[in-house]
């Protein structure tokens, strides 16, 4: 508790310090943007209005105030000025960043899996985003989680969860193609950190553990 109550009054310090140094509009900056990651995680330089949250988590003059107040909530701050993105990854299980539901988590483990694989064949653009479809990542979905024909969410709910992926700014979605039924989704390499290294072997182990618990008959093997 002490020691909790050391790092409050150590944060209360430094951002008087930056009110005084860089100005009450700087500091106020630089609250929305530490408000910004709480709500959304992460932040993408050029997505619209986040222009001085990215700057304000990545100015030098900020960071130890950034990381030191994220530490103390339980996360751990990461900037890529190469790829221009910052975000927050908590420490520990109990940090509460959004829940994700099972659904959720397999759809984004095959986003970081489709991306892991097309970085690695080179097929990427700037920033290391890699452009897809909407069709094609529900068909890499199937694919990949629904082997052996269990269960797999709607089309519908793939979409959801999509959306709510790029409310956290881990992807951008395009405007949907109502002639071709289909939009284009552009995946970020924050996905990398939602997903950990290893999208695709935590993919096989869940479709095996689907297998065991819903095995074909001998008819479906046909």
């Amino acid at each position: 508790m002490a020691a909790a109550l050391a790092r409050e009054r150590r944060m209360l310090s430094e951002f008087e310090n930056i009110e005084r140094s860089a100005g009450a509009d700087k500091a106020a900056d630089l609250r929305k943007a530490l408000h910004f990651l709480l709500r959304r995680q992460f932040v993408f330089a050029g997505d619209p209005r986040t222009g001085t949250v990215y700057n304000s988590i990545m100015d030098g003059r900020f960071r130890d105030a950034v990381d030191g107040f994220f530490d103390t909530c339980g996360y751990r701050v990461h900037r890529d000025p190469e790829a221009q993105w910052a975000g927050i990854v908590a420490m520990d299980e109990d940090v509460p960043l959004p829940r994700m539901k099972l659904d959720e988590t397999i759809v984004l483990l095959v986003l970081a899996a489709y991306w892991q694989q097309e970085i690695n064949a080179g097929a990427m653009e700037d920033r290391a985003v890699v452009v897809a479809t909407l069709n094609d990542l529900f068909d890499r979905y199937r694919e990949m989680v629904q082997p052996n024909g269990g269960s797999a969410v709607s089309s519908q709910r793939f979409r959801d969860i999509l959306k709510e992926a790029a409310q956290r700014s881990l992807i951008e979605i395009g405007d949907f193609d109502n002639e071709q039924q289909d939009c284009e989704v552009r995946i970020r390499p924050m996905i990398k950190l939602i997903s950990g290294s290893d999208a695709l072997q935590r993919l096989e182990r869940y479709v095996r553990s689907e297998e065991v618990r819903f095995p074909r008959d001998a008819g479906d093997r046909a």
